[in-house]
């Protein structure tokens, strides 16, 4: 989750602005649009509160959420932690009174009023670290340590309930790789001497931006984002196995990737259903993850949790990222099976930089195809969709989103740039939306415990 209140800090001081909206704007759910077909307010998902189920011997409807960051320092201790607004507006969908440690821990850390570290797990390379080659001939980088996982635990009331899986994986490659890199630039620690020459705002903004920032995007783009795809796999297993009953506590202080998924796909245990939260540059490292599941030839526990899952993409990446992914090699169609596909809910603030709509993006890229000459370019109808769906194994829901407030002192038709990206979840009624789902392009306002009485804007 890259954190960008510094740099619209940095906006404001250098336009002497204010923050603050003039005109606050109400939550607008543009559209819902469903991939399948070409026609608009279509759309539908069945939402967190839907897919919550019991397991035999436990009537408790629970659904387990793997939450995924994106770039930034997640775990800065200025900053909010990872998922607080996530897990406090499932909370506030409820009307639960939930301050404390659950909004404010940070994985692997322990307070005195509650210990964390039961509650995490290290991900770990195994045996054998990696070894990076840098830019300088025999000067290596060592990586032993993946992901830290925690895990919170939200009841609602005796029959419901959501488990988030927290997976922390910017810190550790920061302190592997990227300090080696940038970190002589930054405000921290051994290179404030140089960092401090700078203007403030422009030291906060190489920072936030680029430091904590970019530098995500860049390494995962690179050889390091095999290990972070293993990360997230060595993590997910990990909750797989918490979530069957082998919890965190008896896996140890710490696990490896490997024996975790090796550990998971050999215990066949119940387990409530799993869904997947990710932000920005997370969508990315997320669909790249369920792709190799499906494309592997191989059938695993992670099979098992992605199929007929929702992944919910706040700020989703995926078409901007996907220019990583150009090859003169063909690419590997998902093996399986239509009742089987996941679901990528994407959502885009029509304001947010950095963000694309998924269903224009494959429209667009179909129809700037390269077509040799003699043949009829093909078009895009209903059975090609389907067609490109099954094999990208995934089926899409494109929500649009109107809620970034403007700026005052600037102009009205900008708004800020760090709501637009980063604080869906701090929309009450977007919240509710991802908890009931939505049916033929509306949100669900019945049949579902969130609503209650509510009414939730469409």
């Amino acid at each position: 989750m890259i954190h960008l209140k510094p740099i619209l800090l940095a906006l404001i001081a250098l336009f002497a602005l204010s923050a603050c909206a003039s005109n606050p704007t109400k939550l607008n759910i543009m559209q819902i649009n469903g991939f399948a077909s070409p026609a608009s307010d279509d759309g539908e998902f069945r939402g967190l509160e839907y897919l919550a189920n019991p397991i035999k011997g436990d009537v408790k409807n629970r659904v387990n959420i793997f939450y995924l960051h994106g770039i930034g320092w997640t775990e800065d201790p200025n900053s909010d932690p990872l998922a607080k607004s996530f897990i406090a507006g499932i909370a506030n969908a409820y009307g639960l009174d939930i301050a404390g440690n659950i909004l404010s821990s940070r994985c692997g850390t322990k307070t005195e009023t509650d210990d964390r570290v039961s509650n995490s797990i290290d991900i770990t390379t195994g045996a054998s670290p990696i070894y990076y080659q840098s830019i300088i001939p025999g000067a290596q980088l060592k990586l032993d340590k993946l992901v830290c996982l925690d895990r919170q635990t939200l009841r609602v009331d005796p029959t419901l309930e959501y488990v988030v899986y927290r997976a922390f994986w910017d810190e550790i490659f920061w302190d592997g790789i990227q300090d080696a890199h940038v970190g002589q630039d930054d405000a921290q620690g051994y290179s404030r001497g140089i960092s401090e020459l700078r203007r403030k705002y422009n030291r906060r903004l190489k920072d936030e931006m680029v430091n904590y920032g970019f530098s995500d995007a860049v390494m995962y783009l690179g050889a390091a984002g095999q290990e972070i795809r293993k990360a997230v796999k060595g993590a997910m297993c990990a909750a797989a196995l918490d979530a069957a009953g082998q919890t965190f506590e008896s896996q140890g202080t710490s696990i490896s990737a490997d024996y975790a998924c090796a550990q998971a796909s050999k215990n066949t245990l119940p387990s409530h259903p799993f869904a997947f939260v990710s932000e920005s540059l997370g969508s990315k490292i997320s669909f790249d993850v369920m792709r190799e599941v499906m494309t592997d030839q191989k059938q695993t526990i992670l099979d098992d949790m992605v199929a007929g899952s929702e992944i919910y993409m706040l700020a989703n990446q995926i078409a901007l990222l996907s220019l990583s992914d150009l090859t003169t090699t063909p690419v590997r169609k998902a093996e399986i099976s239509t009742a089987d596909r996941p679901r990528i809910i994407a959502l885009s603030e029509i304001n947010d930089f950095l963000s694309y709509e998924i269903s224009p993006f494959f429209e667009n890229l179909w129809a700037r195809q390269y077509v040799p000459d003699g043949r009829e370019r093909p078009e895009f109808t209903s059975t090609a969709r389907e067609q490109l769906s099954q094999n990208l194994g995934f089926d899409f829901v494109d929500i649009r989103l109107e809620f970034a407030d403007p700026i005052v002192g600037l102009i009205n038709d900008f708004v800020d740039p760090l709501q637009a990206h980063s604080e869906h979840s701090a929309e009450p009624d977007v919240m509710t939306l991802l908890l009931c789902g939505a049916v033929n392009g509306k949100a669900r306002k019945t049949a579902c415990l969130a609503t209650a009485d509510e009414e939730i804007v469409n």
